[in-house]
Protein backbone atom coordinates (compact mmCIF):
# COMPACT_ATOMS: atom_id res chain seq x y z
CA UNK A 1 0.00 0.00 0.00
CA UNK A 2 1.14 3.18 -0.81
CA UNK A 3 -0.05 6.96 -0.09
CA UNK A 4 -2.62 8.10 2.98
CA UNK A 5 -5.77 6.73 2.95
CA UNK A 6 -8.83 9.07 3.11
CA UNK A 7 -12.83 8.50 3.53
CA UNK A 8 -14.50 8.65 0.04
CA UNK A 9 -11.24 7.14 -1.68
CA UNK A 10 -11.94 3.74 -3.93
CA UNK A 11 -8.88 1.87 -3.99
CA UNK A 12 -8.27 -1.79 -5.71
CA UNK A 13 -7.91 -4.24 -2.64
CA UNK A 14 -7.33 -8.02 -2.22
CA UNK A 15 -10.68 -9.37 -0.22
CA UNK A 16 -10.17 -12.34 1.28
CA UNK A 17 -13.46 -14.03 -0.53
CA UNK A 18 -11.74 -12.58 -3.54
CA UNK A 19 -7.62 -13.36 -4.92
CA UNK A 20 -8.25 -11.16 -7.72
CA UNK A 21 -7.84 -6.90 -6.58
CA UNK A 22 -11.47 -5.19 -6.28
CA UNK A 23 -13.00 -2.30 -6.14
CA UNK A 24 -13.36 -0.98 -2.88
CA UNK A 25 -14.48 2.41 -1.09
CA UNK A 26 -12.98 3.92 2.18
CA UNK A 27 -16.13 4.22 4.47
CA UNK A 28 -14.31 4.20 7.57
CA UNK A 29 -13.44 7.94 9.34
CA UNK A 30 -9.67 9.47 8.45
CA UNK A 31 -9.08 9.48 12.41
CA UNK A 32 -9.09 5.55 11.73
CA UNK A 33 -7.53 5.53 9.08
CA UNK A 34 -5.10 7.41 10.34
CA UNK A 35 -4.22 6.04 13.86
CA UNK A 36 -5.30 2.23 12.83
CA UNK A 37 -3.56 -0.54 10.72
CA UNK A 38 -7.31 -1.33 9.38
CA UNK A 39 -9.84 0.25 7.16
CA UNK A 40 -13.25 -0.12 6.69
CA UNK A 41 -14.65 -0.74 3.02
CA UNK A 42 -17.25 -1.17 1.08
CA UNK A 43 -16.61 -3.10 -1.86
CA UNK A 44 -17.74 -2.69 -5.21
CA UNK A 45 -19.13 -4.52 -8.03
CA UNK A 46 -20.60 -3.94 -11.81
CA UNK A 47 -23.72 -6.09 -10.50
CA UNK A 48 -26.77 -3.83 -9.14
CA UNK A 49 -29.10 -5.57 -6.13
CA UNK A 50 -31.37 -3.78 -4.03
CA UNK A 51 -29.17 -3.08 -1.62
CA UNK A 52 -26.64 -2.00 -3.51
CA UNK A 53 -25.91 1.66 -4.48
CA UNK A 54 -25.13 2.87 -7.74
CA UNK A 55 -22.01 5.19 -8.07
CA UNK A 56 -21.97 7.87 -10.55
CA UNK A 57 -20.38 6.96 -14.34
CA UNK A 58 -17.31 9.81 -13.99
CA UNK A 59 -14.55 7.49 -14.81
CA UNK A 60 -12.31 10.91 -14.17
CA UNK A 61 -13.53 11.05 -11.11
CA UNK A 62 -14.01 7.60 -10.09
CA UNK A 63 -11.46 5.44 -11.48
CA UNK A 64 -13.87 2.79 -12.81
CA UNK A 65 -14.38 1.30 -16.30
CA UNK A 66 -17.74 0.50 -16.36
CA UNK A 67 -21.12 1.17 -14.20
CA UNK A 68 -20.66 -0.07 -10.38
CA UNK A 69 -22.27 -0.16 -7.39
CA UNK A 70 -20.84 -0.21 -3.56
CA UNK A 71 -22.42 -2.53 -1.84
CA UNK A 72 -23.57 -1.87 1.25
CA UNK A 73 -24.96 -5.26 2.74
CA UNK A 74 -21.11 -6.14 2.44
CA UNK A 75 -19.21 -4.00 4.61
CA UNK A 76 -16.02 -5.67 5.93
CA UNK A 77 -12.60 -4.52 7.45
CA UNK A 78 -9.48 -5.07 5.99
CA UNK A 79 -5.82 -4.41 6.88
CA UNK A 80 -3.69 -1.50 5.01
CA UNK A 81 -1.63 -4.18 3.68
CA UNK A 82 -5.10 -5.44 1.40
CA UNK A 83 -5.01 -2.37 -0.58
CA UNK A 84 -3.23 -1.99 -3.51
CA UNK A 85 -3.93 1.61 -5.39
CA UNK A 86 -5.50 4.53 -4.99
CA UNK A 87 -7.64 4.35 -8.73
CA UNK A 88 -10.50 7.36 -7.72
CA UNK A 89 -12.99 8.89 -5.49
CA UNK A 90 -16.70 8.86 -4.64
CA UNK A 91 -18.00 12.32 -5.79
CA UNK A 92 -18.85 14.14 -2.94
CA UNK A 93 -22.62 14.45 -3.86
CA UNK A 94 -22.87 10.58 -4.21
CA UNK A 95 -22.17 10.06 0.12
CA UNK A 96 -25.70 10.83 0.90
CA UNK A 97 -26.84 7.84 -0.69
CA UNK A 98 -23.92 5.29 0.53
CA UNK A 99 -24.83 6.72 3.77
CA UNK A 100 -28.81 6.01 3.59
CA UNK A 101 -27.70 2.73 2.15
CA UNK A 102 -25.83 1.77 5.20
CA UNK A 103 -27.66 3.16 7.23
CA UNK A 104 -30.81 0.06 5.36
CA UNK A 105 -28.43 -2.48 5.86
CA UNK A 106 -27.73 -2.00 9.71
CA UNK A 107 -31.45 -0.97 10.37
CA UNK A 108 -29.97 2.67 11.84
CA UNK A 109 -32.82 5.66 11.55
CA UNK A 110 -32.40 9.23 11.08
CA UNK A 111 -30.64 12.06 8.10
CA UNK A 112 -27.24 10.39 7.39
CA UNK A 113 -24.30 12.98 8.83
CA UNK A 114 -22.38 12.82 5.47
CA UNK A 115 -18.49 14.11 6.48
CA UNK A 116 -15.58 13.50 5.22
CA UNK A 117 -14.05 12.93 8.63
Amino acid sequence: MAGEVIRGDIWTVTLLSHPKPRPALIISINALNDACPDVVVLPITTDPGPLRIPIPEDRERTGLREPSFAKCESITTLEKTRLKQRIGALPPQSWEAVERGIQRVLGIKGKPAFSKE
